[in-house]
């Protein structure tokens, strides 16, 4: 998996403070990739409340319209979410 956290909703925001990828890297200084083989145990550890939650979500291309519509959403989206496991 390709993080690149410029391309995050998150990015800069309160979320982005307590992400997988801001806790470890400090934030990165670029693109991040995360080895398939490592998603089953980063799950379990998150899961646990070990490390926090991967919140990366994609920057959607319309982004400015549906946040001026409000019909644009918060918050983490993605398999890690502690309350799925």
């Amino acid at each position: 998996m390709r993080i690149d956290c410029t391309q995050c909703e998150m990015y800069q925001s309160e979320h982005c403070e307590d992400c997988l990828v801001t806790a470890v890297l400090h934030p990165p200084a670029g693109p991040v990739e995360i080895d398939q083989d490592l998603d089953p145990p980063l799950r379990e550890l998150a899961g646990a409340g070990l490390i926090p939650v991967l919140k990366f979500r994609p920057r959607s291309q319309s982004r400015d319209e549906s946040d001026a519509r409000g019909t644009g959403s918060a918050g983490p989206q993605n398999g890690w979410d502690r309350k799925a496991n």
